[in-house]
């Protein structure tokens, strides 16, 4: 990160303090944490290792779960969820079934999409990892690499399944650019990250065939060829729709051996993997895909120790709910999945795919899903949000949003809310508004986190509340 930091709470005799000059042209939004315009100074510090208003003992489950009358009331059943993820697939139009997904797909489509995509990039100022502002002869190159004029009128789509841990990018590019000088941190190029065994329907390959443009079933990029096995529909059908696990902790640990020796790769929280034969109690087998030589599938037998998969999903409960949001607490937050990271929004993503809830990718398509409650208006008291929270919100069950921001809902003290998310960092009051103390990890804060600072407190910053539940039937 190219922010000096200050710790003042942890070691006195190594005090860094820093004044980064920064120019923005707009709101930039970290991880909740939105930088305001033509902003002259920064100076950033590390934040504290308990948060304002955070007691040690509520950075733990049972503290959250043991204030619900019903931790282990069902939100939806398995029938509801189906139904939830299918109203987010058809009518929302938020996520793909790649198992539906045609076989041909539209080339004046696809052309004119990531023509957006890079006309968007060119419209900003970017920079490079060596701090120097992108030329315009940069896009230039990476438009003839897309090779756009080759795409057809209708594209014959193949399919494939992710063998690693894979970056999915916005363009055919490995560099990173940045929207501030050194701030390698936020490379706007990164998407996502997708994780073994995901389904993929790849559309077209770069003209120097360094890359494949694939689309998932929550998010659209390009990826590097050796990070995708290629197979038939019907192949990937009968792998996909096989009984699973999901992995239930941070990363699952994957291996090529019973003994756990050959260390494989990791699956992210929520990720599904088709069982296998050979399973015991201590050990769990699964189809583990994986790519030749020649770039085809070929499914071995992978193992993870049984206690970071469950069969199936869990039940969704609050309780559920709680426990893998704490599972992921003080991991560190990844832009766009960096670094084999999360970000808000995958951070919510992977903890609700392990009771099979289906959300988006991104927080604005999230705050799309479920039915609003407690409705929230435009400058509504502090105190009239805070009322409404604790009376209407479910705690492990609404996602509050923020712009840019997803955070989870886990309960209130003494009628303060509080939340679980992957957040990078606040605004902390000032004489002069510009000191941002540093989270960068999964924390649990209370929504008056930034009260009294420039841009205010989360609360205030609330533009909406979802519960993850089915709309009632009109």
């Amino acid at each position: 990160m190219k922010k000096t930091i200050e710790n003042l709470g942890l070691c006195r005799e190594l005090l860094m303090a820093a004044l980064v000059a920064v120019i923005l042209t707009g709101f930039v939004t970290r991880g909740g944490y939105a930088l305001p315009q033509a902003v002259k100074e920064q100076k950033y510090l590390i934040a504290p290792t308990v948060l304002p208003g955070v007691r040690p003992e509520m950075k733990t489950p049972g503290f959250w779960i043991s204030r619900l009358s019903k931790p282990d009331e069902i939100v939806l059943d398995e029938d509801e969820i189906h139904r939830l993820n299918l109203d987010t697939q058809t009518r929302l139009r938020l996520r793909k079934d790649i198992l539906r997904f045609p076989q041909q797909f539209d080339g004046p489509e696809l052309r004119a999409a990531l023509q957006r995509e890079l006309n968007g990039f060119r419209k900003r100022a970017l920079f490079g990892a060596d701090g120097r502002e992108v030329e315009a002869s940069f896009h230039a190159a990476i438009e003839e690499n897309m090779g756009l004029r080759t795409i057809g009128e209708a594209v014959d789509v193949r399919f494939g399944l992710i063998v690693c841990n894979a970056d999915q990018r916005l363009l055919p590019i490995s560099q990173g650019l940045y929207g501030e000088a050194g701030d390698i941190d936020f490379d706007e190029v990164q998407n996502s990250a997708l994780d073994i065994g995901m389904p993929v329907a790849i559309l077209c390959e770069s003209a120097d065939r360094q890359w494949f443009y694939v689309m998932g079933p929550s998010s659209d990029g390009w990826i590097r060829p050796a990070h995708v096995a290629l197979c038939s529909k019907k192949q990937l059908s009968d792998i996909v729709d096989r009984p699973f696990v999901t992995v239930v902790r941070a990363k699952g640990n994957v291996y090529l051996d019973r003994a756990r020796t050959q260390y494989y790769g990791f699956a992210r929280m929520g990720s599904k993997l088709p069982l296998a034969r050979d399973s015991s109690e201590d050990v769990t087998a699964v189809m583990l895909p994986t790519r030749r030589d020649d770039g085809a599938l070929e499914v071995k037998t992978g193992y993870l120790p049984s206690r970071e998969v469950v069969a199936g999903h869990l039940p969704y409960t609050p309780r559920r709910i709680i426990e893998q949001a704490f599972e992921m607490l003080n991991t560190p937050y990844g832009w766009g999945g960096m670094h084999g990271e999360q970000d808000c929004s995958q951070f919510v993503q992977e903890v609700f795919a392990t009771v099979g809830v289906a959300l988006p990718r991104n927080s604005n398509d999230q705050a799309k899903v479920g039915q609003m409650s407690p409705p929230l208006k435009e400058g509504q008291p502090d105190a009239e949000r805070r009322a409404a929270l604790v009376a209407h919100a479910i705690p492990g069950a609404t996602l509050l949003y923020t712009r840019g921001h997803v955070m989870l809902y886990i309960g209130d003290v003494e009628g303060r809310p509080y939340v679980i998310h992957d957040t990078w960092a606040y605004r902390e009051p000032s004489k002069d508004g510009n000191v941002v103390r540093v989270i960068n990890r999964v924390a649990v804060t209370d929504l008056n986190l930034g009260t009294g600072s420039r841009s205010g407190s989360l609360l205030k910053r609330l533009h909406s509340a979802r519960a993850i539940t089915l709309e009632p039937e009109r």
